[in-house]
């Protein structure tokens, strides 16, 4: 059998071919999201939790697509939404209101006076915002819905990682009000956990998991029985963005996770984790033709019409010739990949670049499609068998002209006056 990371390369392959004569003067790039990418790793995330207890999520923050995020929901997957705006594309796409996990840092009266009219599962991100949720639940005792406190863990009092933290309220900060509250306030039965600085190693995002989960016993304990239900992770995913195989990292992070919290996995506690990263990397990249290639401070250059990504050193690139053939050469050149508004990888080895031919920008499905994510090309969908048949359009993209309105009110005789 095949393994997971010849599977994804395959299907690639497969994908470039169809949609490289797409690319044309009037869309020099594009985005593709591939549908048999998506399933595979969807399936690994159900094969390594296969718990009840356990709810793999995706964030609108970062797949906004509905035609994805449709996809997702169809296949067990739950959202979570930071933004009004987020969460108005979360129920377009489909999702009921239970099954979204609103973690909005901020929020105005009417905001809120909005979620808990739904009934919504949500976050109180601050003492000030709690004190407006208890004006609007003065009778809390029939709320149908499940709301929980945003907290930042503060795992290492040694990390100062932490110090740049704004989002949810500090546990190392204000754990004995944090317990005065829970105490005083029965309807709060969820913790819900912003990572801001997000950790880099599984060992971090275990040592914030577990104080988190240290806190909600210690809540129980000082309540006298049952409170939490639910505990909320909207980040610490596991990413594989430096090759196509990926059969071993969910096992990692349940590794990880179940050797420094035993009780994790005995589900004593409902999990939400967001696993967009993983769940959505590999599935998006984006194609963009070569304009022109140049050399500069001996540095070769192949010149696009890409966004710059935001980590050009680990960005991976894949060079196609202008049918979509993969373009094998022996030979390889450190390459400078370079779009209008700065670097989209840095020093990849490729075979000669020429101009027409196609790179394929893998491993950007967790950052180019979100909500602020700003992508403004055409986005399809592909299948191993070809172009989806009502679907394979999930974005029209938009032309100059349609961002150059998007861009404000032009006034120049105003200006002028």
């Amino acid at each position: 059998m095949a393994s997971f990371g010849s599977r994804i390369t395959t299907q690639r392959l497969t994908a470039v071919k169809r949609l490289a004569p797409a690319l044309t003067d009037a869309t020099p790039v594009l985005g593709v999201v591939d549908y048999n990418i998506l399933d595979q790793l969807i399936q690994l995330v159900h094969d390594t939790y296969a718990e009840d207890w356990f709810q793999p999520a995706v964030s609108v923050g970062t797949m906004a697509l509905p035609g994805v995020l449709e996809h997702f929901r169809a296949r067990g997957i739950g959202v979570q939404t930071r933004t009004a705006v987020e969460l108005e594309i979360a129920r377009h796409s489909g999702y009921s209101l239970h099954e979204i996990v609103h973690n909005a840092p901020v929020k105005t009266p009417s905001q809120l006076q909005e979620l808990t009219d739904a009934a919504l599962s949500f976050s109180i991100s601050n003492f000030a915002e709690l004190t407006r949720v208890d004006e609007l639940l003065r009778d809390a005792a029939d709320y149908d819905g499940a709301i929980g406190l945003q907290v930042t863990p503060q795992a290492s009092a040694d990390d100062n990682a932490t110090t740049f933290a704004h989002v949810g309220i500090g546990l190392r900060d204000h754990r004995k009000d944090l317990i005065e509250v829970f105490l005083e306030r029965p309807w709060l039965t969820q913790l819900h956990v912003s990572f801001d600085t997000p950790p880099t190693t599984l060992q971090q995002t275990a040592e914030q998991v577990a104080a988190v989960y240290q806190f909600a016993e210690d809540i129980e304990h000082a309540v006298g029985g049952p409170r939490i239900r639910g505990l909320h992770f909207s980040a610490g995913d596991a990413v594989q963005q430096t090759t196509d195989d990926c059969d071993p990292v969910l096992d990692n992070h349940r590794f990880v996770h179940q050797a420094m919290i035993p009780d994790l996995i005995r589900g004593k506690y409902d999990f939400t984790i967001d696993f967009s990263g993983f769940l959505t990397s590999q599935a998006g990249m984006i194609l963009a033709r070569v304009e022109y290639t140049k050399d500069l401070d001996g540095r070769m250059i192949a010149v696009v019409h890409a966004d710059a990504q935001p980590h050009p050193d680990m960005t991976r690139v894949v060079v196609f010739d202008d049918d979509g053939h993969p373009k094998d050469d022996f030979q390889q050149y450190y390459y400078d990949v370079a779009g209008p508004n700065g670097l989209v990888a840095q020093s990849v080895p490729l075979p000669a670049v020429k101009e027409g031919d196609t790179l394929a920008i893998l491993d950007v499905g967790a950052s180019t499609f979100g909500a602020r994510a700003g992508f403004s090309a055409p986005v399809y969908g592909i299948r191993a068998d070809g172009l989806l048949t009502e679907s394979s359009v999930l974005a029209p993209g938009h032309s100059v002209r349609d961002l150059a309105k998007a861009a404000g009110i032009y006034q120049p005789e105003k200006l002028l006056h």
